[in-house]
Formats: C-alpha cells, sequence, structure tokens
C-alpha cells in the first residue's frame, strides 16, 4: 500500500468546501467528551485531544480524513483531533505496536477483524463498544455481516470501515491491446499471457514482496482454490498440516512464475509501493495487489487506463469463483479517557456523508449503499460488486492466524524467490508451526 503524500487530490478540496458544514451536523452524538463507551456524555468546557492512527491509504483517502478532522473540530468545540498517519507497512508491523506502548497512545486505531482483532483485545486495547453501536449514532449505518469477525463473546469491538479486494491481477489496458491480449479466465491462460509478454520485452508480472504479505496473499487464494477454503483455513490454523500434497501444488505455481521469469527477478527485495510505481510508470503488464491500488492509480497516474481480473480458474477442489478479501475498520482503545468522544468520530465516518466521500475517494465502504449518488471510479464500484457477490470469501492467512501466517508467507517467499522447492518450503514451515499452540 502506499506511502505518505501530501494531500493532491481535486476530490478532497472539493469536498472540504462543499461538505464539511454539512458533516459537522451530520452526527447526533454527544456535545462533550466522556468516559464510557456509549457516545454520550455531559457537557464540558475542558479542551481534549482524540488521536487516530492508521496507515495511508494514499492521497484521495487520507484527504477525505483531513475533512473529516475539520468538520469533527467544528461540531465538538473544545476537541482537537490529530491524525497519526504512518507509511503503511511500518504502520502495520511496528508502527501500531510502538503507538499502543507509547505514553501518548492513540485514541483510536485502524486495524484489520479476526485474529489481529483478539490480539488486541487479549492485550488490553480493545474497548468494549457494542453499547455504542447499536445506539442512535450508528442506527441503519451497517448490516450485520458487516461486523464479522469484529464481535467477541457477543462484544463489539470495531466499527467497520472498508472492504478490500485484497488481491487481483491489474493489467495495462494499451499493454494487452497493442500485444493481442485479453484478460485470461484460465491458470494455463495466464501462462501462455506471461510468455507472450516476455516473448514481447516486457515483464508480465511486477510484485513487490519485501514484507511478504503481497505474494503472500497470491498464495493464501492459490491454496484455498486447490484445497478447498475449510482445508486451506485448518491448514493456517494447525488443525490440518501446512506441506499436504493440495498445498504444495499450489506453490507450485509460484514456481512456475519465478522459473520461467514470469515475475520480477527482485520480487522479493522490493517494497509493494515501489512495485505499485513500476507498474503505473508502464515497467510491467500486470500487478498482483488489492482494491486500493485504485487510490494510487488515480493520484500517480490519472489518464492510464487499467483493469483487472480475478484469479484465474484451476485444477482443485476450491471454489474457482471465490474472492480474497477482508474487511477493516477502528478500533477505540480501551486506555483512552475520551472514549465517547473516540465514537463520535467514528459515527462521523460511518455516516451517510462521510461514507460518500470515502466511496469518490476510491475504497469501498462497508456502510449500506455507500455509492448512491456518487461518480465512483468504475474500478471501485466493480470490485465492490465482485466481494458482494462472492460465494467463496477468501481470508488472507495472516487475517487467520498471525504466527502461522508469517511461517506460510516465508514459505511463499522462498519459493517466488527461486531459492527452494515448494515441497522444501512448506516442509520447513510445518516443521516450525507444530510447535505453535493450536488458534
Amino acid at each position: 500500500m502506499p506511502r505518505l503524500r501530501p494531500m493532491t487530490s481535486i476530490l478532497a478540496a472539493i469536498a472540504a468546501a462543499s461538505l464539511a458544514v454539512t458533516l459537522a451536523g451530520c452526527s447526533s452524538g454527544s456535545s462533550a467528551p466522556a468516559d464510557s463507551a456509549s457516545g454520550s456524555g455531559s457537557a464540558s468546557a475542558a479542551p481534549i485531544t482524540i488521536r487516530v492512527a492508521m496507515g495511508s491509504t494514499g492521497p484521495a483517502v487520507d484527504g477525505v480524513f483531513t475533512t473529516l478532522k475539520a468538520a469533527y473540530e467544528k461540531k465538538y468545540p473544545g476537541r482537537t483531533l490529530e491524525l497519526i498517519v504512518q507509511e503503511n507497512d511500518t504502520y502495520e508491523t511496528i508502527g501500531l505496536n510502538n503507538l499502543l506502548t507509547s505514553r501518548n497512545a492513540p485514541d483510536v486505531y485502524f486495524e484489520r477483524p479476526g485474529a489481529r482483532l483478539a490480539t488486541r483485545v487479549d492485550d488490553g486495547y480493545g474497548a468494549d463498544i457494542t453499547e455504542a453501536v447499536n445506539g442512535p449514532e450508528f442506527a441503519g449505518r451497517f448490516d450485520a455481516a458487516a461486523y464479522s469477525g469484529m464481535v467477541i463473546d457477543g462484544k463489539t469491538y470495531m466499527v467497520p470501515w472498508s472492504g478490500d479486494v485484497t488481491n487481483v491481477f491489474w493489467y495495462n489496458k494499451a499493454m494487452f491491446t497493442a500485444n493481442g491480449l485479453t484478460p485470461p479466465t484460465t491458470w494455463d491462460e495466464f501462462l501462455a499471457l506471461c510468455a507472450k509478454l516476455k516473448a514481447a520485452g516486457i515483464t508480465p508480472l511486477v510484485d513487490g514482496n519485501k514484507d511478504k504479505w503481497t505474494v503472500g496473499s497470491i498464495a493464501s487464494h492459490l491454496a484455498e482454490r486447490s484445497v478447498g477454503n475449510d482445508a486451506y483455513v485448518a491448514a493456517i490454523k494447525g488443525e490440518a498440516p501446512m506441506n499436504s500434497p493440495g498445498m504444495v501444488a499450489a506453490f507450485d505455481k509460484l514456481k512456475t512464475l519465478a522459473d520461467n521469469g514470469y515475475i520480477n527477478r527482485s520480487v522479493d527485495a522490493l517494497p509493494d509501493d515501489q512495485a505499485t510505481t513500476q507498474f503505473l510508470l508502464g515497467k510491467a503488464a500486470m500487478l498482483g495487489i488489492g482494491s486500493w491500488l485504485i487510490s494510487d492509480q488515480t493520484a500517480q497516474a490519472p489518464t492510464l487506463q487499467i483493469g483487472y481480473f480475478n484469479m484465474p480458474t484451476m485444477d482443485g477442489s476450491g471454489d474457482q469463483q471465490s474472492v480474497l478479501g477482508v474487511s477493516t475498520g477502528y478500533m477505540v482503545n480501551a486506555n483512552s479517557e475520551n472514549i465517547a468522544a473516540s465514537i463520535d468520530f467514528l459515527a462521523m465516518v460511518s455516516s451517510v456523508e462521510g461514507s460518500k466521500l470515502f466511496a469518490a475517494a476510491g475504497i469501498t465502504p462497508m456502510t449500506v449503499d455507500p455509492f448512491v449518488g456518487v461518480t465512483a471510479d468504475p474500478n471501485t464500484v466493480s470490485l465492490a460488486a465482485l466481494l458482494s457477490s462472492a460465494s467463496t470469501k477468501v481470508t488472507p492467512a495472516d487475517n487467520i492466524d498471525v504466527k502461522r501466517a508469517d511461517e506460510f508467507y516465508g514459505a511463499a517467499a522462498a519459493v517466488i524467490g527461486g531459492l527452494k522447492s515448494p515441497q522444501d518450503a512448506l516442509d520447513e514451515a510445518q516443521h516450525r508451526v507444530e510447535a505453535l499452540p493450536k488458534s
């Protein structure tokens, strides 16, 4: 995902001018801070600062948060909203951990549901916000399914934000047209397409796997397509072997890409944002990454015509129409002294007006009907439909079991980097995860 950049989006400038006033009155939350999670509090003149931490999702989306900050501070005099925006990979690895243990820890922070959310709750950083999300500030904003992975023992710990298709294959339309290519539907067609591009002197596929999650996401989807979703999830949880024949067959497909030079040789050394830049500059025909690419493309290469295709079908027992995707959201720090005021901000993020701003900025809000009345990027709308209609939604490994996913992703990196065979890489990963407790 992209590095932090200054806000350059015309959208954000227009939004700030035209919608800040509307947003300032859109939420029916409290008029002052409180120390409960109900979203209501008594009047108080004491100034407070609400710190909100996140990884950058590109200038357009970052600009929406800047707009919401202005609207929030106007609606709630005496409150200051501090946006802590880090380069995304830093945030996801060490950044958030360091923030949560610092003296000025965030009151609100971006996180993913499932295993990562459960870890934050276990560590004492997740506030129970059940009463608030069932209250009037959030009434009618989400379907019940939006809270999947955000509820533990009947308690809600996250406000949903966006739904991301975590990996598709993006392609340069001009390159495809110039070489007489169309998006493939089967894995064999995909390999034939890669061979034709390579013969034309074009790098077929670029990816930046320095932090292992990009190729790890592809490996997650390949594994589901090969062995089925239940078997894939069981392997990541430690309930089934990670080195089964079906899993090895999935990793064989990564080996094929590496052995034939269909993916950049620097894949394991290249950061994902640099791979994105290479694709947007026309250095490769395809890029394997998620729906957030749209924000980068809009900012960096607005005239570039790009399309996408889902993982091609292949031999395997999994759902060949499955989609790899995750939901995301914001948690409130259980240690915050301003829980209700923090929830007021999340209500503004989830409001009708806030949702439309995010939809126009190139992401898919998980609120009800976020694209109504919005002129959104066609790829954004298409990906939202792809995710919502998927017969099987596959969860990336690191949203299932973080420690086992590290080994799974490490094995994928070793294979795509040409360092180990699929069997050896998965045998070694299985050996290491056997010592871990079951999920």
